[in-house]
C-alpha cells in the first residue's frame, strides 16, 4: 500500500486540454491532449510552470471525461487568451496524497486505497481526482495522486487556505 498524507492545497493557474472517451481510448487521448498542449504553448512562448498534470471530472465504465495541463505562471494567463486552450485554477482545500512509483498499472489499487482512507477517516472526498507527473526517479515514474476532499473539520488540517481566482 502506498504511503499516504493529509494535504493543503493551494490553487495555482494552469492552462489545459479537455477530452472525454472510453477507458480504453485513454492512453491515445492524453498523448494527444499533452501534444495539443506543448504545441500552444510554445508557439505563445510559454514555458509550464511545474509538471503534467491531469484532472479527471468523470470516470465510469463508459465515460473517462479529463483536463490534461500544464500549471503556468500568473502573468502567463493573458498571454494564452485565445489560444484554444482551457484556463483556470487547480484544486485548493484539503485532499488525500499518494505517490505511486513505476508502472502505471497498479494506480486503480493506488485510488481505492486512498478511498478507503478517505471513508476511514470520516471523510468525503469530491467527484474529481488530480494526477501529477513530477519527473522520473532512477529508472521508474512517478505518479502524485491527489484527491481532494469536501467540508473538513477544522480541527483536521490547517485553516484559512488562501484562494486565487484567474485574472479577469
Amino acid at each position: 500500500m502506498p504511503d499516504l498524507e493529509l494535504v493543503s492545497m493551494l490553487p495555482s493557474p494552469y492552462a489545459y486540454v479537455s477530452r472525454s472517451g472510453t477507458s480504453a481510448q485513454l492512453g491515445d487521448m492524453l498523448a494527444v491532449s499533452f501534444e495539443k498542449l506543448y504545441r500552444a504553448l510554445s508557439s505563445s512562448m510559454v514555458v509550464p510552470a511545474g509538471p503534467r498534470l491531469v484532472r479527471y471530472r468523470k470516470i465510469d465504465e463508459n465515460e473517462v471525461l479529463f483536463d490534461a495541463g500544464f500549471p503556468i505562471r500568473e502573468d502567463q494567463f493573458r498571454i494564452l487568451r485565445g489560444s484554444g486552450l482551457g484556463l483556470g485554477a487547480t484544486a485548493a482545500g484539503e485532499a488525500v496524497k499518494a505517490q505511486q512509483v513505476g508502472s502505471r498499472e497498479p494506480l486503480t489499487d493506488t485510488y481505492r486505497a486512498v478511498l478507503a482512507e478517505i471513508h476511514a477517516r470520516g471523510l468525503t472526498a469530491t467527484g474529481d481526482m488530480w494526477e501529477s507527473y513530477p519527473g522520473r526517479s532512477t529508472s521508474e515514474t512517478v505518479t502524485e495522486l491527489l484527491w481532494p476532499l469536501r467540508d473538513v473539520p477544522d480541527f483536521v488540517f490547517t485553516p484559512n487556505v488562501p484562494s486565487w481566482s484567474p485574472p479577469v
